[in-house]
């Protein structure tokens, strides 16, 4: 059940704008529950500065939703304490000291630059964590980092270095190029030059040989995430969140017939959860949408509300 004032989501529930246009016409064959909360909801549009935020739209609203100050610091350093909030790990951290996450990454040539795969596309066991974890922390000896477990898809660092906070998310890096985002901060020089010692650790490392035998791609780099001291900013709970992420991958593949298939299956378990007037929140990479149910009014039997919701949608400003 969906309690009133939560939140439903789509992740990449909101086409680009370019192809916007012809999704809308689509609606009411695909999604006419949806369609019909649409036209009955007062609509707001966030369009997000990806060069100051350094994040998706989605992380952007999550962080937000969270309270997050943007006067702190830019939302992509707020992300590891997101994180340990989610997994209630806050209160194992040291307070005063900065807070940062390494992820598990895929990184590979590409025709416009090097492209990032995220851990949560690669599939990583806790075993295979462990392994190329052990490995990794023998490479730290002489140098101002420290490794320690944290997850399968991420480990904590410990650092003697300021690095800086301006490390993208692997989200948004997966859906640009690593190029855009690589920092050459001379901070940062100790960790680019850990960072190709690990690289190399990891190219033919017996893990990755493992993984490739059975069709996955290697794990062959680390990228940073958070930055921040926990004393900076406490994450508050949320509203209830119900997230549908059906719809990403054929986002970000451009398959749109495809998603208007996984917005069918949606369509259909949003009827009982719509009865309780949530909230609803439609991204993409730029962009994000909230919606909410209007009260329904007398006159509304003979004037219907202008969905104002279209044009954001078709605009996206």
């Amino acid at each position: 059940m969906t309690a009133a004032n939560s939140y439903i989501v789509l992740t990449e529930g909101l086409p680009p704008a370019t192809i916007a246009a012809e999704i809308i016409k689509q609606l009411p064959h695909y999604a006419p529950t949806l369609l019909n909360y649409l036209d009955q909801s007062k609509s707001d549009m966030t369009a997000i500065d990806l060069s100051q935020s350094r994040c998706t739209a989605f992380e952007y609203w999550q962080v937000n939703q969270a309270q997050f100050s943007a006067s702190t610091a830019k939302h992509n350093a707020a992300l590891a304490l997101l994180l340990a909030a989610q997994q209630q790990n806050l209160s194992k951290l040291a307070s005063d000291r900065p807070f940062w996450l390494v992820e598990l990454v895929h990184i590979a040539p590409a025709r416009d630059g090097a492209a990032l795969i995220p851990a949560k596309d690669l599939l990583i066991s806790q075993e295979q964590s462990h392994d190329l974890l052990r490995s990794a922390q023998a490479l730290c000896e002489g140098t101002p980092f420290q490794l320690k477990p944290w997850s399968a898809t991420h480990w904590q660092l410990l650092s003697d270095s300021d690095l800086p906070l301006s490390f993208a998310s692997s989200a948004l890096v997966s859906r640009t190029t690593v190029n855009d985002w690589w920092d050459q901060d001379p901070n940062s020089r100790d960790w680019r030059r850990f960072v190709n010692e690990i690289q190399m650790l990891y190219f033919d490392h017996p893990i990755n040989q493992q993984r490739q035998q059975h069709g996955y791609p290697p794990i062959n780099s680390l990228w940073p995430v958070g930055g921040l001291c926990p004393n900076a900013w406490q994450p508050q709970p949320a509203s209830s969140v119900q997230i549908f992420t059906e719809l990403s991958e054929p986002a970000l593949r451009q398959d749109w017939g495809r998603w208007l298939e996984q917005l069918r299956m949606i369509d259909q378990q949003l009827a009982p959860l719509l009865v309780h007037n949530p909230s609803l929140m439609l991204s993409n990479t730029t962009h994000y949408q909230t919606l909410q149910a209007q009260p329904k009014r007398v006159w509304h039997r003979f004037i219907k509300p202008t969905p104002v919701w279209r044009n954001h949608w078709l605009a996206q400003s």
